[in-house]
């Protein structure tokens, strides 16, 4: 099957500047950026520079002349999904080469507003904020460190499917997930060929294991019992998998779903017709509605990465009547305060009391779309293991199956 690629190209396959459109661009701060509008983006930062558009903020950045206007350039930064705290976590980490030691955490957050400026303080740094910026940062490093964990930098696709396990009953699994996979290299932004009926399972067990490093890294779900433990996992796989898979497919303009490998599912109904049927069974109605209510939601509103970090906690962090009474009231609050920390973020990177109270509506509408997704998702595990496709009997059918008591005798 030819290698087709759903990211913005130039003809010789390398990636476009997402800011000027230069056609030597690679992954800097979050986004498809050259080296000119790296750099530029990263002194702005560091240097929290204010600029101001001497027209009316809508000028045009191309690559021939990407210099002309600074604010209109910053302001595209931005839109695009530049990531201001991956440049201040690049600042931090050389400083302390550097220095030796670790330097305080700048809590400015630079901001381009229509105006082209770089917000450089709030008026509203108190105790209460400061709590909520904390809580911000530590969903953010978490998420970039789940990201980033690797067992083996040089593994192939071939060592995954090898290492891909799902004859392992969901406790054994849960408590040994190194017996589902291997903590193979994530490789959302590759896409280089159509996904194959093997990439589903190979998806489902790297996400499995990703998702028990994402929860384990909470002090908040460490202290719950071993079965409040268990029956959150169980619940909340699938709701954060959608979250994760929806904003790689946005950040990586991807009209369909990457997987974790260098494989992806189109939402193209002509590519489609190139794809095993069984693919199509589990993909298509899941791809059309995370594409429809996720995805292009993120791109109406320009998410960050910081507003993504928060709403994987928030979606993660659910009661549900089968887990004990006290670890429903640790997981509500849990869930509430990562809820204010979001509101109050956006709050303050926004200004207007309106916008904010509008983006905040955009984010929270999310969640309920990603219970529908993992409804159906759920419906098409079972369907597809009853009739032994894809590899996705055992281990998938047990999480994705009616939550039965699974709670050991005492």
């Amino acid at each position: 099957m030819p290698a087709v690629s759903p990211i913005l190209t130039t003809g010789g396959g390398e990636k476009r500047c997402f800011v000027c459109g230069d056609d030597k661009a690679s992954r800097h701060y979050g986004t498809i950026a050259c080296n000119g509008c790296k750099g530029f983006f990263r002194r702005s930062v560091w240097e929290k520079r204010t600029y101001k558009c001497v027209g009316d903020d809508s000028c045009e950045v191309a690559q021939q002349f990407r210099n002309r206007c600074r604010a209109c350039r910053f302001a595209k930064c931005i839109r695009v999904g530049m990531d201001t705290m991956a440049v201040q976590s690049e600042r931090e980490t050389r400083t302390e080469n550097n220095v030796g030691k670790r330097g305080k955490l700048s809590r400015q957050l630079p901001y381009a507003r229509s105006q082209g400026h770089v917000k450089q303080e709030s008026s509203r740094s108190t105790p209460e904020f400061e709590e909520h910026y904390g809580l911000m940062r530590n969903v953010f490093n978490i998420q970039r460190s789940i990201d980033g964990i690797s067992d083996d930098p040089d593994d192939l696709v071939l060592n995954f499917q090898l290492q891909c396990n799902v004859n392992i009953k969901l406790e054994d699994a849960f408590l040994n997930p190194n017996k589902v996979s291997k903590r193979t290299r994530l490789e959302w932004s590759r896409c280089t060929r159509l996904a194959e009926l093997k990439d589903l399972q190979i998806t489902w067990c790297r996400t499995f294991v990703w998702f028990h490093d994402y929860l384990s890294s909470f002090v908040e779900f460490r202290t719950l019992c071993h079965d409040d433990k268990l029956y959150m996992f169980k619940n909340r796989f699938a709701p954060v998998a959608w979250v994760l898979y929806a904003f790689q497919a946005y950040v990586n303009g991807v009209d369909g779903v990457t997987l974790t490998n260098d494989a992806w599912y189109p939402n193209d109904r002509e590519l489609q017709k190139e794809m095993h049927s069984s693919c199509n069974d589990y993909y298509n109605p899941l791809g059309d509605m995370m594409t429809h209510d996720l995805v292009n939601t993120m791109r109406e509103i320009e998410m960050n990465e910081e507003e993504y970090s928060a709403l994987l906690a928030i979606v993660a962090f659910k009661p549900d009547y089968r887990i004990s009474n006290v670890g429903n009231d640790h997981i509500q609050a849990t869930r509430d305060k990562y809820t204010q920390a979001l509101c109050e973020f956006v709050r303050f990177k926004i200004g207007s009391d309106l916008m904010s109270m509008e983006r905040i509506g955009s984010l929270m509408l999310m969640l309920t779309t990603v219970e529908t997704l993992t409804r159906q998702e759920d419906d098409n595990v079972q369907y597809m293991a009853l009739f032994n496709l894809a590899g996705l009997n055992g281990l998938p059918y047990e999480l994705h199956s009616e939550m039965i008591d699974c709670r050991r005798e005492h």
